[in-house]
Formats: C-alpha cells, structure tokens, sequence
C-alpha cells in the first residue's frame, strides 16, 4: 500500500508542476506579446520621426518639427511600458518558482508522513508477531 501512496504522491506533484510551469509559460507568451507590440509601435515611431525630419530639412516646415515632441513622447511611453512588461516577466517568473517550490515541500512532507505510517505499520506488525510467537 505505501508504494501506491508513494507513486499517487509523486504523480500528483508531477502534475501541480507541470501544471505550474505551463501557466508561468503562458503568462509570460501573453506579456512577451505585449513587448513585441510595443517595440514594433517603437520601430514605427522611428520611421515617422525619420520622414518627418527629411521633409523638415528639405521643405524647411516648421510643422513637420513640431511632430518630433509627441512623436520622442510616444516612444518614451512605450519603452517605458516595455520595462514594466519584462519587471512583470520577473514577478511572474519568481512567483512560479515559489509555487513549485512550495508544492515540492508539501510533496516532501506528504512523503514523510507515508513513510513514517509504514514504519508504524510496520514496528505493529511486528510487534504482533512477537507477540503471536512468545507462548509465555
């Protein structure tokens, strides 16, 4: 019986990490997501700010000068975001961990407390033999 408890024990720990690791990895794909739109907003703005200064040199527009601020703005904005994506990356990560860490020390203790149940088990038996055997 201590064996079955022991695989049950082991099976469920194996799925609690998996499934652990499988929701850490799907929060992160959704926030690494999110970086990857911000970077390619990042990359656009780059490409505005580029025309937008080639017509400031060639047609000498002061309009088209004026676009840089809220253009430089947008892309502060958005590595800022990005920043606070891969903070979030980190928090998602590091609390995973503590979950799996936490499942694998209840899985210990469940595992202790099989094997001392089989040592009493068995120390009864014994015991009972002993007893079954001493005909004084």
């Amino acid at each position: 019986m201590g064996f079955l408890n022991k695989t049950i024990n082991k099976t469920k720990t194996s799925f609690s990490t998996t499934s652990s690791k499988v929701s850490e990895s799907r929060e992160v794909s959704k926030i690494e997501s999110q970086i990857k739109t911000e970077r390619n907003k990042v990359t656009e703005i780059y490409t505005t700010i580029g025309k937008e200064y080639y017509r400031f040199t060639v047609d000498g527009d002061e309009s088209h000068k004026a676009n840089f601020d809220s253009l430089i703005a947008e892309v502060n904005e958005s590595r800022r975001l990005i920043e606070e994506y891969e903070a979030q990356i980190e928090e998602v990560r590091a609390k995973a961990k503590e979950e799996r860490e936490a499942i694998k020390a209840e899985a210990e203790a469940r595992q202790k407390e099989i094997e001392e149940a089989e040592e009493q088990a068995r120390a009864e038996k014994e015991k009972e033999k002993k007893e079954n055997d001493d005909l004084f």
